[in-house]
C-alpha cells in the first residue's frame, strides 16, 4: 500500500505565519521529501506547489501523470521554477509577487526562475520538522521494517551458530567461491558453513535473501564487518575469535527504513570484545532513560558516548561519534543527536553505540527507538549477546 501525502498542515501554518504566497519544492529523481509530500515514489523531476491550502504537482511528459488525492497533477516540460511560478500565478488569488517559501535544498536554477517571475524566496524548515514527528502509520511502517531487520540479522546469527571452525588453507586465501577472498594469513582458523569457507559476501547474501523474503529492500545498507580487516566492502573469509558486525538498514514497501546492528563472536578467545560489548549495551540502556519528550537530543547523544567511554574507552579514538539520529523515509533525518533540539513524542531515532580498536576490531549495537508520550521504547526484541547460538 502506498503512503498518503503528508505535511500539508505544517506547510500551511508556515505560509500563514510568514504571510507568504505559497510553498514550492522541486525534487530531482528519487527523493524522500517528495515521497513524504506526495505519498509515492517518483524517479523524475517533480514540482510540488502548495497554495491556498491546496497541492498542485507538475511532472515531465516522460512519465504518466499519477492519480493522487491532490488538487491537480499535470504534465509540464518547462523548467521547474517556471512551472511552479505558473501555478502560483494561477492559484494564488491573483498574487503575482510576494514571498514564496521553499526548502533550503531547492535547486539553484529553480530559485532563479521563481525570482525572475517576481517572487522572493525564503527558506523554511517546515517539512523537515514535520517529517521528524511520525504519525501512527509511519511508526507502524518503521516497526515492520525493524521486524524484517531482526529476521535478517537472525539469519546471520543462525549461520554463524552452525558454522564450523577449520584451519586456514594458506596461499592467497581465495577460495574461488562466490567472490570469497582472503588476506593470505593462514595462522587463523576459518569459519566454514554449508561445505565452504564463510565470507562476508556469502553472509551478506544470505541476510539480503531473508530481507527480500520478508518483503523489504536491503537498500544497499547491509554490511558485514570482520575484525580489523576492512570496512565490510570487500569479501573476506570470516575467522573464529573475531568480532563480526552484522548491520542492516532495510526499506519497507512504503519507503520507511529500519536499522539494526549486532556483533557476534564465534569461539571467542579474548576479553576486549566482551568489555566493549558491555559498554555498548550499557549505552543502549541509557537511551531508555534519556529519551523522554522534552529531553535534549544533544544531551542524549553525549550520554551515549559518555556511557560507552566510561568502561575505559577513549572518547576521541575508540568511541563512535555517530550515535544516531532521526530515521524514517531516509536513514538520517531530524532530530540529530547533537545541538539543542528538544525531543518530542513521535520522534523515531536510530540509536547507535560502537567501539573500534585498530588491533581488535569493532563492536556495535544499533537499534530504533520511539519517543512516546509515556516514554521511550525500543522497536523489536532483537537479542544483544555476542554468542550467535543464543539468538
Amino acid at each position: 500500500m502506498r503512503g498518503r501525502p503528508r505535511g500539508g498542515d505544517a506547510i500551511d501554518a508556515a505560509v500563514s505565519e510568514r504571510d507568504a504566497v505559497g510553498f514550492v519544492a522541486v525534487s530531482r529523481g528519487a527523493d524522500p521529501t517528495s515521497r513524504y509530500l506526495t505519498g509515492r515514489a517518483f524517479d523524475c523531476d517533480l514540482v510540488f506547489v502548495r497554495v491556498d491550502g491546496e497541492t498542485h504537482l507538475r511532472v515531465p511528459s516522460t512519465v504518466e501523470p499519477p492519480s493522487l488525492p491532490v488538487s491537480s497533477v499535470r504534465v509540464d516540460d518547462r523548467p521547474p521554477g517556471t512551472a511552479a511560478a505558473a501555478v502560483l500565478a494561477e492559484h494564488a488569488a491573483d498574487a503575482t509577487e510576494g514571498t514564496v517559501l521553499a526548502p533550503r535544498t531547492i535547486p539553484h536554477d529553480a530559485a532563479l526562475h521563481l525570482e525572475a517571475a517576481g517572487y522572493d524566496l525564503a527558506s523554511t524548515p517546515a517539512v523537515e520538522a514535520a517529517r521528524a514527528v511520525k504519525d501512527d502509520a509511519e511508526r507502524d511502517a518503521i516497526e515492520a521494517a525493524q521486524r524484517a531487520a531482526t529476521r535478517g540479522v537472525g539469519r546471520a546469527a543462525a549461520i554463524l551458530a552452525a558454522a564450523t571452525v577449520e584451519e586456514g588453507d594458506g596461499g592467497d586465501g581465495d577460495s574461488g567461491r562466490e567472490g570469497d577472498g582472503g588476506d593470505g594469513d593462514d595462522e587463523q582458523s576459518v569459519l566454514h558453513w554449508d561445505g565452504a569457507p564463510l565470507s562476508t559476501e556469502r553472509l551478506r547474501r544470505q541476510v539480503n535473501a531473508t530481507l527480500a523474503a520478508e518483503g523489504v529492500d536491503a537498500a544497499g545498507a547491509t554490511a558485514i564487518r570482520a575484525g580489523t580487516r576492512g570496512d565490510g566492502g570487500e569479501p573476506i573469509e570470516l575467522r573464529s575469535g573475531e568480532p563480526i558486525v552484522v548491520s542492516v538498514g532495510p526499506r519497507g514497501p512504503t519507503g520507511y527504513r529500519g536499522a539494526l546492528a549486532r556483533t557476534f563472536v564465534v569461539d571467542p578467545d579474548g576479553g576486549w570484545e566482551r568489555r566493549a560489548h558491555v559498554a555498548c549495551d550499557a549505552a543502549r540502556t541509557v537511551s531508555l532513560v534519556e529519551a523522554d519528550p522534552g529531553d535534549d537530543a544533544g544531551f542524549l547523544g553525549s550520554e551515549l558516548r559518555a556511557e560507552t567511554a566510561a568502561f575505559g574507552f577513549s572518547m576521541a579514538d575508540e568511541v563512535t561519534r555517530d550515535v544516531g539520529g532521526g530515521i524514517g523515509l531516509a536513514a538520517r533525518e531530524n532530530p540529530p543527536l547533537d545541538g539543542d533540539r528538544e525531543l518530542v513524542a513521535g520522534n523515531v531515532l536510530r540509536v547507535r553505540a560502537a567501539v573500534t580498536h585498530p588491533d581488535h576490531g569493532r563492536v556495535e549495537l544499533t537499534d530504533v527507538l520511539v519517543v512516546g508520550d509515556d516514554g521511550p521504547r525500543l522497536l523489536g526484541a532483537a537479542p544483544t549477546g555476542l554468542d550467535p547460538s543464543r539468538w
